[in-house]
């Protein structure tokens, strides 16, 4: 088995597709109206959204924001495991160590149920109130239509994919030229290596984020809240679950040891905010993690991924380089 074979062994990957229905919707009539009040010049295009369920839009509104929230954790406690660039996406598939699927699958199923119950409990109220017809609550907008409550309902979907493993290319199983195989055996060996490495630098650069924002409240002392300690927990986890798999990058490791150390190791904030000392030690903790992730993040792992495996490919000239960029 290959270094890359066994470093995938280590991950799965994971995707999920939400729908929701959109409580909100254009009217001519509102935005004719806000044009007029607000004298805007007719060259001006104004376009206004009304709530389409009268008074139940915000209702919707909170049954959209269950099922916001199954997307919400998988990313807040995940990594991504894309091709983009830094920053040029934050939606995708997502890189899940293989001891951690259990668990976030059944939270996904969990979180699930909670935003299904929380449209079945709304959907009575909108059936009587759609099937009475009425539309005082749209008031002058005569352009809106209240969706149908069948067709509303079909629109929320969570679709969670059966988890796939890391793909990894093997050139022997394949009759090709060898120099041909070593080529395409490189170029997935590079993309993968790349996502490999944008999901460590996704990892660092949320942590290295979380620990300036824990350095500045804990020395302002407002806004403590419990989520601080524990998002500071979720970060070191992030950290250990991308590099104990893929590179082992002990500066890494050392990082996440002093974030549950100094910070996570409190047991709730209120001890934070009433003892100075400790308060002190997770302001330095917090300090020294942020440049430490810092430094990491510009200079490469002292650890070297995995080369794909080549044992009988002979590299010769790419047959590749004129069809693929």
């Amino acid at each position: 088995m290959n270094m890359q074979q066994s470093i995938a062994n280590n991950y799965m990957v994971l995707d999920i597709s939400i729908g929701r229905a959109d409580p909100m919707k254009h009217s001519a009539v509102a935005s004719d109206a806000a044009a007029a009040e607000c004298r805007v010049n007719g060259n001006v295009p104004v376009r206004t959204r009304v709530g389409a369920l009268g008074r139940l839009t915000t209702d919707l509104k909170q049954v959209n924001s269950k099922f916001a929230s199954v997307r919400t954790w998988l990313y807040d406690n995940t990594l991504p495991f894309t091709d983009c660039e830094e920053g040029q996406q934050k939606r995708g598939k997502r890189i899940v160590p293989v001891s951690r699927v259990p668990e976030v699958l059944a939270k996904l199923a969990e979180l699930k149920g909670e935003a299904f119950a929380a449209l079945d409990a709304f959907m009575p109220d909108y059936r009587q109130y759609y099937g009475a017809h009425n539309r005082a609550d749209l008031g002058r907008v005569s352009d809106v239509d209240m969706p149908d409550p069948d067709m509303l309902a079909g629109k929320y979907r969570v679709s969670v994919g059966a988890p796939e493993p890391l793909p990894v290319f093997n050139v022997d199983t394949l009759a090709l030229p060898a120099g041909l195989a070593a080529d395409i055996a490189q170029r997935h060996h590079d993309r993968l290596s790349k996502q490999l490495d944008g999901a460590k630098q996704a990892a660092i650069e949320g942590a290295q984020k979380h620990m300036d924002v824990v350095e500045k409240q804990l020395t302002d002392g407002k806004r403590l809240h419990q989520s601080l300690l524990d998002n500071a927990k979720r970060h070191a986890r992030l950290l250990r679950d991308m590099v104990e798999g893929y590179d082992n990058d002990p500066r890494v490791l050392e990082v996440a040891d002093l974030i549950d150390q100094r910070i996570g190791s409190t047991p709730n904030i209120h001890s934070m905010k009433h003892n100075g000392t400790k308060r002190g030690q997770a302001i330095r903790a917090a300090s020294t993690a942020s440049k430490a992730l810092a430094a990491i993040a510009k200079a490469p792992s002292t650890a070297t991924p995995a080369a794909p495996a080549a044992s009988n490919v002979i590299v010769g000239d790419s047959l590749l380089a004129d069809l693929i960029d």
